[in-house]
């Protein structure tokens, strides 16, 4: 397999996939406006863009 890929891709893809790992478990499409927002992961937080709160129960309104 060294063969197909050089090893900075491999190393490339790799981080690639940890960053879109942790991304997934610390941000969350906001319910109302769907954009990107820190997770909710208890209690209520007030979107940045749109200024609705959203909890991690509310699902997506869109």
């Amino acid at each position: 397999m060294s063969d197909l890929l050089p090893p900075w891709v491999l190393a490339l893809l790799v981080v690639a996939l940890a960053v879109l790992l942790y991304g997934r478990r610390v941000l969350q499409p906001c319910p109302h406006c769907g954009r990107l927002v820190r997770r909710a992961h208890r209690g209520w937080l007030r979107c940045p863009h749109c200024h609705r709160q959203y909890h991690r129960s509310v699902r997506s309104q869109r």
